[in-house]
C-alpha cells in the first residue's frame, strides 16, 4: 500500500444504532453547556441531566467521532500515575482522593452500562500488561502491591503464564488487573448518547462551537453554524478538537494518531490460541501495543499512527499488520478487513489537566491513552462540582492552562522523539 486510505472502522460497522438527534438551530437557553460528544462529555450531561440540570450537548459531529469512538476498547482502571505518586504530588488526602477515583472507574463504568441496559459487547475478563524485559519487574510489582491495598483484584504474571493467557511467546511477564475488561467503545458512546437524553439532556450533532464569549447577562454564550445557545456554566471536553474556539487549551496538547486493524473472524482453532480467557492487553513499549480478540473471533491490534490528524497513511498500517504477524505467527495469512484511528490527547508528563475560572468555564482534556474507564468517571466528578457550583468538590487538581512552549513546532520535535523511543524499544528487546 502507498499514500493516504479512508477510515474503516470495526466499532462502527458493528455498532448499535445511532440515537436519532438533529443540529441546534435558533437561540436557545440552558444551566449547563457541553461541548463535546465523547465519553468525558457524554458521562458529564448525563450526571447534570439527572441531578435536575437543564442541560444541553453540542457535539460537532456525533457522538463517539473522536478518540471515544475509535480506540482499542479496553476497560483500564487506575490513572497512569501510581497511587503513592499521586499521594507525593497533592498530598495525602487529595493524592488519595484521585487514585480511588481512577482505582474505581472501571466500577463506575460497568454500573452505568448495567444501569442503562447498554449492549455494547461489554466483557470483564481482565487486562494484562505485558513486559518485555524482567528488568520492568519490580516496577510492576510496587504498582501491584500499591493497588492490591485499595481492593484492586491484581496478579503478577510470569513469561510462562503470559504466553498462556495471550498466544505470543514475546513478553518476560506481566500484571493482570481481574477488573479489566473490552467492549465496542462506539455502541457505549451511542448508549451513553440515549442515556443522557432519557435524563433530559438535549444533544445537538452536527453542531460545532464556533466561539465561546461571555454575554451580557454574565454567563455564556455558545454560537454554532445554526443557533446560539446561553448557559450558566460551560463544560468544555473536547479533546484534540477544542480548534479556534480555545486555541490555548489546543495548545496545551500533543495529538498523536493510534491505528488499529482487525482481521477476518479467525478459525476455531487459531482463535482458541489467541487471548483464551477472554483478556484484553497492552504492552509497555514507549510506543505500545494494544490487541484483543473480538467475541467475532476478529483479532483487533493497535499501535502508534500519525502525528495527529485524521488522514492514516499506509505506511503506518502495513508497519503495524508486519508487526501483528510477527506477534501472533499462527493467524498465518488471515485478511485484514478494517483499518481505522482516532486521535489522543497527550499532555506533556501524561496527566489529565481540568482548567476552571471563576466565571464557571471548565475544561478536561489530556486522558493520554486512559480513556474508556477514567474519562466516564471524570465527567461524572465534573458533573457533580458542577451541579454543587463548588469546584472545591472536585477530588482532581484545578489548574491553569499552559499550552506547550512552541507548539507548532511540535511535529518535527515529536517526529524525532518517537524514532528514538522506536530505537530505544528495538535496543531494550521490546
Amino acid at each position: 500500500m502507498s499514500g493516504l486510505i479512508p477510515h474503516l472502522s470495526l466499532w462502527e460497522a458493528t455498532a448499535r444504532p445511532a440515537p436519532e438527534s438533529v443540529p441546534l438551530e435558533g437561540t436557545t437557553q440552558a444551566d449547563v453547556a457541553v461541548i463535546g460528544g465523547g465519553f468525558c462529555g457524554l458521562s458529564c450531561a448525563l450526571r447534570l441531566a439527572s441531578g435536575g440540570a437543564d442541560t444541553v450537548l453540542l457535539e460537532a459531529e456525533a457522538p463517539g467521532f473522536g478518540a471515544s469512538g475509535r480506540n482499542g476498547g479496553q476497560l483500564i482502571s487506575g490513572f497512569k500515575d501510581d497511587p503513592e505518586t499521586l499521594i507525593a504530588l497533592h498530598g495525602p488526602e487529595r493524592g488519595e482522593a484521585i487514585a480511588r477515583l481512577g482505582v474505581s472507574a472501571g466500577d463506575m463504568v460497568a454500573d452505568l452500562i448495567a444501569e442503562h441496559r447498554i449492549d455494547c459487547a461489554f466483557h470483564r475478563h481482565g487486562w494484562i500488561q505485558a513486559i518485555h524485559t524482567e528488568s520492568e519487574l519490580p516496577r510492576l510489582e510496587n504498582r501491584a502491591r500499591q493497588m492490591r491495598a485499595r481492593g484492586q483484584n491484581v496478579q503478577m504474571l510470569d513469561r510462562t503464564e503470559v504466553a498462556a493467557l495471550t498466544g505470543t511467546d514475546i513478553y518476560a511477564g506481566g500484571y493482570l488487573d481481574a477488573d479489566g475488561g473490552g467492549l465496542n467503545p462506539m455502541s457505549l458512546a451511542r448508549g451513553m448518547t440515549e442515556a443522557a437524553q432519557g435524563a433530559g439532556a438535549r444533544i445537538h450533532t452536527d453542531s460545532p462551537a464556533t466561539a465561546v464569549t461571555r454575554d451580557a447577562k454574565g454567563g455564556w454564550c455558545i454560537t454554532t453554524p445554526r443557533g446560539t445557545l446561553h448557559a450558566a456554566q460551560v463544560v468544555m471536553a473536547t479533546g484534540v478538537y477544542s480548534g479556534a474556539v480555545t486555541p490555548a487549551l489546543q495548545r496545551s496538547v500533543l495529538p498523536v494518531q493510534s491505528i488499529q486493524i482487525a482481521t477476518a473472524p479467525l478459525p476455531p482453532d487459531v482463535r482458541g490460541t489467541l487471548m483464551p480467557e477472554g483478556h484484553v492487553v497492552s504492552d509497555t513499549r514507549r510506543l505500545l501495543l494494544y490487541f484483543r480478540v473480538t467475541e467475532e473471533g476478529r483479532l483487533v491490534f493497535g499501535g502508534r499512527g500519525a502525528l495527529g490528524g485524521e488522514a492514516i497513511r499506509a505506511g503506518h498500517v502495513d508497519m503495524l499488520e508486519r508487526t501483528m504477524r510477527r506477534s501472533f505467527p499462527q493467524i498465518t495469512d488471515a485478511p485484514v478487513t478494517h483499518h481505522w484511528a482516532g486521535q489522543v490527547d497527550l499532555t506533556v508528563d501524561r496527566r489529565l489537566r481540568i482548567h476552571w475560572d471563576e466565571h464557571g468555564l471548565w475544561s478536561v482534556i489530556g486522558f493520554s491513552g486512559r480513556g474508556v474507564a477514567i474519562a466516564p468517571a471524570v465527567g461524572r466528578a465534573v458533573a457533580d462540582a458542577v451541579l454543587a457550583q463548588s469546584p472545591r468538590d472536585l477530588p482532581l487538581p484545578i489548574t491553569p492552562v499552559r499550552p506547550v512552549p512552541f507548539h507548532a513546532l511540535r511535529k518535527p520535535a515529536m517526529s524525532v522523539a518517537i524514532g528514538i523511543s522506536r530505537l530505544r524499544d528495538r535496543l531494550e528487546g521490546r
